[in-house]
């Protein structure tokens, strides 16, 4: 964050209503706002480094989101990143995910939501004591900080998919709450709020996981959350 505190947050929108909205929604409550209307002109802010968060907007002329948001992760910055998505495209929310997005919100969204969804990723995850971050499911080596599964074919992780496995792994004795996935995971200052993250990221992680056969790593409990029940190794 900057000297004085302050997160600093580039959003990228080419709407120019719609970025002025972001602006004003945002340096109201005091953060340090910077803007971009396109791609490019967003990897040219990010290439300088020293944002807190991005508000990234998938529909993007020059460079479109999806290509920012690769670049971005692909530099090894792990920088929170919340995307925008036009009302039902789902399969640009699995997209976004995939490519490292932290979370997403839907257009059109309501104002409290996305500053609390904000505020949320600008939250780092408490660290949980004694994590594994290297460890075996059976023959497969899992390496939580490398973001890689050790196997054929090799899985890659993104940062968000790592931590969720850490947490699953590191409470396997019971299952886990979205609620405190929201919490302890994403950040989010309780478990109330209104994002199906999780779910999605859980599904597009088993659909990662299932050509190495690690598809029921993660047992959905009725009524209760999460739960990762494959045997692990040290």
């Amino acid at each position: 964050m900057s000297d004085e505190g302050a997160p600093r947050v580039l959003l990228v929108e080419d709407e120019e209503p719609i970025l002025d909205g972001l602006d004003a929604l945002f340096s109201g409550q005091g953060w340090d706002t910077v803007q971009a209307a396109d791609g490019a002109q967003a990897l040219e802010h990010l290439a300088g480094g020293g944002f807190d968060l991005v508000v990234l907007d998938l529909m993007l002329p020059k460079v479109d989101g999806l290509g920012v948001l690769r670049r971005v992760r692909a530099h090894g910055d792990d920088t929170p990143v919340l995307v925008l998505t036009a009302k039902g495209a789902e399969e640009d929310v699995v997209a976004g995910l995939e490519a490292g997005a932290d979370d997403y919100v839907t257009k059109p969204f309501g104002v409290r939501e996305l500053a609390a969804r904000a505020r949320g990723l600008l939250r780092r995850a408490r660290p949980a004591p004694e994590r594994p971050r290297r460890f075996s499911v059976g023959a497969l080596e899992v390496d939580l900080d490398a973001q890689r599964i050790a196997s054929e074919p090799a899985v890659r992780l993104t940062a968000r998919e790592a931590a969720l496995v850490g947490y699953l792994v590191e409470r396997r004795h019971r299952p886990v709450t979205r609620e405190e996935l929201l919490v302890d995971v994403w950040g989010y200052n309780d478990g109330t709020v209104r994002t199906r993250t999780v779910d999605v990221h859980v599904q597009q992680l088993r659909a990662k996981l299932e050509p190495i056969g690690g598809a029921a790593w993660i047992a959905t409990v009725r009524g209760r959350g999460y739960r990762f029940v494959a045997p692990i190794s040290s």
